[in-house]
């Protein structure tokens, strides 16, 4: 409760805050956003029957950009905090060309208009076709995270599906704060809502999803979030959270040329994250073990 408190009380703050105070309150935020659920490891013993997982992405939240694009995209707009907002300027969750989703101010006559997400509310699962319209990492992170199990002993499929979050159908926009609480309402369950006694095939079913997922003053933020589910019971085996900062470049240089760089960036520090996510979870380590006969 504390928390939410502060991050409404902070964020609109932040709406019309400059300089230090806009700084000190942004890593509040980052700060409170990077709370989430104490790390599961199991004993060894319990990872040792898995022999086949279904990676299920989790529905991944809007990038967020400070300070917003809308002043580099439409100069007109460089000095908006000090002045009343026009009408015609709205947050809104659009598509970066490239197709990266970004929470952020839409002007009049803008050259990017607001995205249309997938409806529905509640958590559950959906057909991950419904999302190829726009750039999804976690579905990037998916790939890698089998990609890895694999080479680690695991036979690793990426599931069709992805796991939907579990918010109201109006809460799926630039309010970032909704995001947040329905991915930590998600990530601190021990046992998962969704049915997967469907996936007769596997030994588990391994969720990834995004925590923090930002650029800030040059400086990109990410946070991978692993949880490994028995797909029987549907309790949590494993659960761990790895975050990296990178200052590779400027938001305006990452998200150019169709955001080649930031999705290069983001692949290379999701599949870091992961594998040391793994490592601390002993998921690969302890099938690698077993295969050098130790």
């Amino acid at each position: 409760m504390a928390s939410k408190l502060v991050n409404k009380t902070a964020e609109k703050v932040l709406a019309n805050s400059p300089g230090s105070v806009f700084i000190m309150l942004s890593m509040l935020l980052v700060i409170l956003s990077g709370c989430m659920a104490a790390t599961i490891k199991p004993p060894v013993a319990e990872l040792d029957h898995i022999r086949t997982v279904v990676v299920v992405p989790v529905e991944s939240p809007p990038l967020e950009v400070t300070p917003d694009l809308i002043e580099t995209r439409m100069p007109v707009y460089g000095h908006f905090n000090n002045m009343v907002l026009p009408a015609f300027l709205e947050e809104k969750i659009y598509s970066n060309p490239g197709g990266i989703l970004i929470a952020g101010l839409i002007g009049g006559g803008d050259v990017v208009t607001a995205a249309t997400l997938p409806r529905g509310h509640g958590a559950g699962l959906e057909a991950a076709a419904t999302l190829q319209e726009h750039w999804t990492p976690t579905l990037e992170l998916a790939r890698e995270a089998a990609s890895q199990l694999n080479a680690g002993g695991i036979n690793a499929t990426p599931s069709k599906d992805y796991y939907r979050l579990p918010m109201a159908a109006g809460d799926r926009n630039a309010y970032l704060g909704h995001w947040q609480a329905a991915i930590q309402q998600w990530y601190r369950q021990n046992t998962s809502p969704v049915d997967y006694s469907g996936v007769a095939s596997a030994d588990a079913v391994l969720e990834i999803g995004i925590g923090t997922y930002k650029i800030f003053a040059g400086q990109t933020s990410l946070q991978v979030l692993i949880k490994l589910v028995d797909p029987k019971s549907g309790r949590v085996i494993a659960r761990t959270d790895k975050k990296m900062f990178s200052a590779e470049d400027s938001a305006q240089t990452l998200l150019s040329r169709e955001g080649k760089a930031f999705k290069g960036l983001i692949a290379e520090t999701g599949a870091r994250l992961i594998d040391q996510g793994f490592s601390e979870i002993g998921l690969t380590q302890a099938r690698l073990a077993q295969g050098s006969g130790e």
